[in-house]
């Protein structure tokens, strides 16, 4: 299904009845990097999915911005296009940025805020390094060497998961239709976030962050580690590695349900 809004042409997908739940992909990927998982929880939830503006299918791009207000505006719309009240919302990777302001534009619509290996690098510590790591990428984004951008970017998200599922082709096909878009439009975008610290420490009680067991000591691992330093709150180790929700999405699901259920969700 479709949103066409002033802005963008949003695909989304919904599964299910009952509570919703909010699913915000990174980069690259799109939302079914949450197939299988919005399956498995949809006999118990409504699922919302849907892909970023300008990935995949959200295209085409009415006006050309991809910051993180406008990714929020897309979120809010389709929040309000579906009738939801309040949602469980979720992002991995890149999406728990645009999940984070979402919860601060509109706190009264997000009952729960879920983040897993979200890139927070602007929190963490020798930051001269980690911008001379951004800028090194961008620079070969300039010089149309999207390849060795992207490899340098992939092996930063640490080793994959041996026990993922294989994707469809079209799903593979689509991501690296996705690659020129992610490096010239969101890559520098979400390099650079840097949280407001203040507001979310405020809120920790309703934030859950995550990591995978498997992840290592990727920069996203320790940036989450400092984020939930930094506003007082836990770090869950879920199994799996970056890419958990569609890797091993029976034990994303399981673990998400046990979030909720702590939560009283």
């Amino acid at each position: 299904m479709y949103l066409k809004t002033k802005e963008a042409n949003l695909y989304y997908e919904v599964q299910g009845t009952g509570k919703p739940l909010l699913f915000i992909h990174g980069v690259v990927v799109d939302g079914d990097l949450y197939k299988e998982a919005s399956r498995l929880l949809s006999p118990y939830y409504q699922v919302i999915t849907y892909d970023r503006r300008g990935s995949s299918r959200s295209v085409p791009v009415y006006q050309d911005t991809y910051d993180i207000k406008a990714q929020v505006r897309d979120a809010y719309a389709l929040m309000e296009h579906l009738g939801l009240g309040q949602v469980f919302l979720a992002g991995a990777s890149a999406g728990g940025s645009v999940a984070m302001e979402v919860f601060r534009a509109y706190p009264d619509r997000i009952s729960h805020l879920f983040l897993y290996e979200t890139p927070l690098t602007t929190l963490l510590p020798k930051q001269e390094e980690e911008q001379e790591w951004v800028r090194q990428i961008e620079e070969y984004v300039k010089k149309g060497k999207i390849n060795r951008a992207m490899l340098e970017f992939m092996l930063s998200l640490g080793e994959g998961d041996e026990r993922k599922r294989p994707k469809p082709k079209e799903v593979e096909e689509r991501e690296i239709g996705n690659y020129d878009h992610f490096l010239h439009h969101e890559f520098s975008v979400f390099m650079h976030y840097l949280p407001e610290i203040g507001y979310y420490k405020e809120h920790s009680d309703r934030i859950t962050v995550a990591v995978g067991e498997r992840s290592g000591e990727s920069r996203y691992v320790q940036a989450a580690r400092k984020f939930g330093e930094l506003i007082g709150c836990e770090i869950l180790h879920f199994p799996g590695c970056h890419n958990l929700p569609c890797d091993l999405p029976e034990d994303f699901v399981n673990c998400i349900i046990g979030v909720m259920a702590r939560k009283g969700w």
